[in-house]
């Protein structure tokens, strides 16, 4: 932890130096993704979202936005799964992407748990993600309050490489900024589900999963969705 935060320290005392004699800093046009999410991943079909009033009032002019809300289709109610999927790709201002467990704390979440995992996708390559472990308490009609969990999945996705840690996305940012004199589009991909274990199907409209069914599920989305968005993961013709 103190040498995370001498590295964080050094980072920022070096970026202020470099601000006030270097030349000014470029945008990067290129980006590591397509900006748009696939209508179909697997068993999934996506409807799409549009941003929440808080997401364009906090996020800079030029940021893209892409949401879907993902559904297994053509069973009944009570048996779907549902994921919220979204894409933030940065414009010209690096601030539209950041440590999302920023948001999650202002929106009432609690990170319980934080650890990378691996995604196989079929080439045989192997994405790394992270999986945050979130809850928060829901008041109920009766004045009791309910834990409500969640896992929430993401990864960052530059002009040629991903990585599962903002640590290191900061790291690769200022090597570019130094070496290059560019500030390329970082691009930042998640997915979320409730864990709905011991929650009524009627009521949420969902399948029973628990935490490890839930985290499998998302794995296996990430999987199919990846390659279609993300450029080094997509098929060459």
């Amino acid at each position: 932890m103190i040498a995370r935060a001498f590295i964080l320290l050094l980072l920022c005392g070096m970026t202020s130096l470099l601000c006030q004699f270097s030349p000014a800093m470029k945008g990067g046009d290129e980006s590591g993704v397509l900006a748009e999410l696939p209508m179909v991943a697997g068993d999934f079909v996506g409807e799409s979202e549009a941003p929440s009033e808080q997401e364009i009032a906090l996020l800079p002019s030029d940021t893209i936005i892409v949401k879907r809300a993902y559904r297994t289709p053509g069973r009944s109610v009570g048996s779907r799964d549902l994921v919220q999927a979204s894409l933030v790709i940065a414009g010209n201002d690096s601030r539209s992407i950041h440590r999302p467990e920023v948001c999650l704390d202002g929106q009432g979440w609690t990170v319980t748990d934080s650890r990378v995992r691996e995604v196989r996708l079929l080439s045989g390559e192997v994405l790394q993600v992270r999986d945050l472990a979130i809850v928060r308490e829901v008041l109920l009609g009766n004045g009791k309050k309910l834990p409500f969990r969640a896992h929430y999945i993401y990864w960052f996705v530059g002009a040629d490489v991903t990585t599962p840690s903002n640590l290191e996305r900061q790291l690769l940012s200022f090597r570019d900024n130094i070496l290059h004199n560019i500030n390329y589009r970082w691009a930042y991909p998640s997915v979320m589900a409730w864990v709905t274990e011991g929650m009524s199907p009627e009521k949420t409209g969902q399948r029973m999963r628990s935490d490890e069914e839930t985290v499998t599920m998302l794995l296996n989305l990430v999987g199919t969705l990846a390659p279609k968005f993300q450029k080094n993961l997509m098929p060459r013709s």
